[in-house]
C-alpha cells in the first residue's frame, strides 16, 4: 500500500468541508468527534451486512481505471453510488476524511509517528473499530495525537483488510464535491 500524505489531503478535506457548510454556526470539535465516531459506526454496519466495494484489487481495464473513473467523468457518480457508497471501505474513508477536516480547522500536523498499533489481525472488526474509538476519546493525547493516532490506526485495519484506502478517500472526496449542502443533512 502507498503511503498516505495526511497533511496534504487535510486541507482538501477541510475546504471542502467548509464549502459545504458543515462550519456554519462554529460547531465545536466535540461535534465533529462525534460525527467520526457515527462514520465509524456506519462501517460496523456495513460489515455486519458484509457489504464491500465491488471494486477489483487491479483496476485497470475496468470501469475503475484512472482513465475513466473519475469525477468528470459523466458515469463517475452513479458507478460510485453503485459499487462503493455504503460500503465498508467507504465508511472507513468516510471516518479519515472527517478527521481530516478537523484537523485541517485546527492547522495539526499529521506527520507524526504511530508507535503503536492498537489495531491488529487477532481482534474482530468490532474489536478494532473499539480500539479506534476508545484512543479517539482518551483525553490522556492532545487533539493532535487523538488525530493522528485514529487516522494510523484506520490505515491500519484498511491494511488489514486489503482495502487501498487512499484510493476510497480520494474517490469519496471527488464525490462529496459534487454533493448538496451539508450533504443534504442537518449537520
Amino acid at each position: 500500500m502507498s503511503e498516505i500524505n495526511w497533511n496534504e489531503l487535510k486541507d482538501k478535506a477541510h475546504s471542502n468541508a467548509v464549502k459545504h457548510g458543515f462550519w456554519e454556526g462554529k460547531p465545536s470539535d466535540k461535534h465533529f468527534l462525534c460525527l467520526v465516531i457515527s462514520e465509524l459506526m456506519e462501517a460496523v454496519n456495513a460489515h455486519r451486512r458484509n457489504k464491500f466495494a465491488r471494486v477489483p484489487a487491479n483496476r485497470k481495464e475496468t470501469i475503475f481505471d484512472d482513465r475513466t473513473f473519475h469525477h468528470e467523468n459523466k458515469y463517475f457518480r452513479e458507478n460510485f453510488e453503485e459499487y462503493v457508497k455504503d460500503t465498508v471501505e467507504d465508511e472507513l474513508a468516510d471516518a479519515a476524511i472527517r478527521l481530516l477536516d478537523l484537523a485541517g480547522a485546527n492547522n495539526l500536523n499529521l506527520n507524526r509517528f504511530c508507535l503503536q498499533h492498537v489495531v491488529t489481525p487477532k481482534k474482530s472488526f468490532t474489536e478494532n473499530i473499539y480500539a479506534i474509538v476508545k484512543d479517539l476519546v482518551n483525553y490522556k493525547y492532545s487533539q493532535e495525537e487523538q488525530i493522528n493516532y485514529a487516522l494510523h490506526q484506520i490505515r491500519r485495519l484498511s491494511e488489514i483488510l486489503k482495502i487501498n484506502l487512499l484510493w476510497h478517500i480520494e474517490q469519496k472526496m471527488y464525490y462529496n464535491e459534487g454533493r448538496e449542502n451539508k450533504h443534504g443533512k442537518e449537520y
